[in-house]
This record gives C-alpha cells, structure tokens and sequence, in this order.
C-alpha cells in the first residue's frame, strides 16, 4: 500500500494553468487542476488537450484503439486540498469550485 501511495505521489501534478496542464500529462502524469466545474469547460479542456496532443506530434487518433489524445476527469477527490477563494479555474479563469483530478486513457 505503501508503495502505491508513493507512486500515486510522484505521478501526480499540480496544475495551475493550462500551459502545464498538456505537458503534465505528456509525462505520463495525472493533473490535479482548481476548475470551476461546468460541463461546458470540462468538454472544452478534452478537445484542446487533444487538438494539442495530436498536432504536437504531427499525430492523428486512431478510433480503434482504446488509447486516446484526450484529457479526461478522472475524479473529483473527496479530500480536497485548500482552494483559497478567489483561485481561478485552469482553463476558463473563473472562479474555482473544487481541485479536479485529469488524466489520459493508456
């Protein structure tokens, strides 16, 4: 248990802005983001994080594969790290409702 502790530690980033965001995952590392929680922002940060992903590498996605380019919420974690009020959400620049925790499907 220990050593899964340690692992999900170290695989796991704070992101902050959404020029850190794409690159954390590139890492191969989930990435924990103070976001606003509206759908319309969530669904906006899985089409860039792939748009990004796939023209970075001069990449298409292949739909038969389970592998995918793009970001997804994994979980909002039931203990929340403090959110200072007035912290703004990764990616839309509102006002942050909770941390998020993204990652990519392998």
């Amino acid at each position: 248990l220990q050593r899964a502790k340690e692992e999900h530690s170290t695989r796991t980033r704070t992101v902050m802005k959404w020029e850190e965001f794409v690159p954390a995952l590139d890492a191969g590392c989930m990435a924990l983001t103070p976001f606003c929680d509206e759908a319309e922002w969530e669904e906006t940060a899985k089409k860039r994080s792939k748009e990004e992903k796939l023209s970075a590498g001069g990449e298409t996605e292949d739909e038969r594969t389970a592998v995918s380019a793009a970001a997804k919420t994994l979980c909002i974690p039931f203990e929340q790290p403090p959110l200072p009020e007035g912290t703004p959400c990764f990616i839309s620049g509102k006002p942050a409702k909770c941390w998020v925790l993204w990652g990519r499907t392998y």
